[in-house]
């Protein structure tokens, strides 16, 4: 449920902080024109943990201090496909403590003075197989959120605003893409298999937005490392969003008239074609995905019924919206030790 975090490292001792940036690197810009310094900072990747993932060092002069960023998932499991419960936050920053005042070689302040300054929240929905994530993956890019910027892309969809954003992706597809090659391959092959079958859904939140959130001045890791908390946020923003399902289109008569109103009959009876093989027939829409349309004709074809006003029919939304709920009695966090003998379970 927690996946990455920014915290402020608190040093306002302006000697001390020029004396840990020389474990960092020195980034500089400069207008030759003017002679003017545009921008410059120290900042550094760290290989920490004991799966020596990335952890991002970089100085900040305002607000004074060091930032540090890392995904405290990869950090602890050495993969962000399985999740850490927020009960686990603390003794899992502890570690990371420890272990950056080893690398910069002086004693920081109390981890419990770091304030978080981005949030990402997770869920896993685990389907009954990769056509069944990629169903419900599809039936979500449908959802319009006013107010915020719609990103789409073929297997994922992002809500974003400057103050928090929702996105909704297939895990497989982003592993095999970022960390798949990261990890020992034996394992990381174990962990597609699982990926392959999960629905992520993430939240991340910027400071300001969370402390008015949580109504606190600054929020810390003790002030999230609650699981109820957490659900609690992942649970407001996905009743955010699906409160915008539109379900007005329900009969397979009435798309087929609406088209026949907004297109020419050939466009018509193309789309609708479309609509009742991609949403409706899971073999259909395997071999669409597999060449039988380009990606760029899928995604006229869903723009096209989005503009026409083809909403979802009820025994579609019904079927998808009780599996998407939280918590959900299909999600785990966590893999099988023995992974073995349950790779085929899963």
């Amino acid at each position: 449920m927690i996946d990455t975090l920014k915290l402020l490292i608190p040093i306002k001792d302006e000697l001390l902080l020029k004396k840990l940036e020389g474990n960092l690197t020195r980034f500089r810009k400069e207008d030759l024109r003017k002679g003017e310094t545009i921008f410059e900072f120290h900042s550094s990747n760290v290989e920490l943990g004991s799966y020596r993932r990335n952890v991002m060092i970089k100085s900040s002069q305002n607000p004074a201090g060091l930032f540090i960023e890392c995904s405290f998932a990869k950090y602890d499991r050495g993969n962000n496909v399985e999740m850490i419960y927020p009960h686990d936050l603390l003794p899992i920053g502890d570690r990371l403590y420890r272990e950056l005042c080893e690398h910069l070689s002086y004693a920081l302040p109390s981890i419990s003075t770091w304030p978080v300054y981005r949030l990402d929240v997770c869920y896993n929905w685990l389907f009954a197989s990769h056509d069944e994530a990629l169903y419900a993956m599809d039936f979500i890019q449908r959802i319009d959120y006013p107010r915020k910027k719609k990103l789409q892309w073929d297997t994922s969809v992002m809500y974003q605003g400057t103050a928090y954003s929702v996105k909704f992706y297939l895990k497989g597809d982003e592993f095999l893409k970022h960390d798949f090659k990261e990890i020992d391959p034996e394992r990381a092959f174990y962990l597609q298999q699982w990926a392959k079958r999960i629905l992520r859904y993430e939240v991340g939140l910027r400071r300001v937005y969370l402390s008015n959130f949580m109504g606190l001045k600054n929020v810390y890791l003790s002030d999230i490392a609650s699981d109820d908390v957490i659900l609690d946020i992942l649970k407001h923003y996905l009743d955010k969003v699906f409160k915008y399902i539109n379900a007005k289109t329900t009969e397979t008569a009435e798309v087929r008239d609406i088209l026949r109103q907004k297109f020419s009959k050939t466009k018509a009876m193309r789309l609708f074609q479309f609509h009742q093989g991609f949403y409706f027939n899971p073999e259909m829409k395997a071999m669409y995905l597999s060449g039988g349309l380009d990606r760029s004709t899928i995604f006229r074809y869903k723009r096209d019924l989005k503009q026409a006003g083809i909403g979802f029919s009820v025994g579609e939304t019904k079927g998808i919206l009780e599996k998407l709920v939280l918590p959900s009695p299909t999600t785990r966090f966590e893999l099988p030790e023995d992974s073995d003998n349950n790779s085929m379970q899963l």
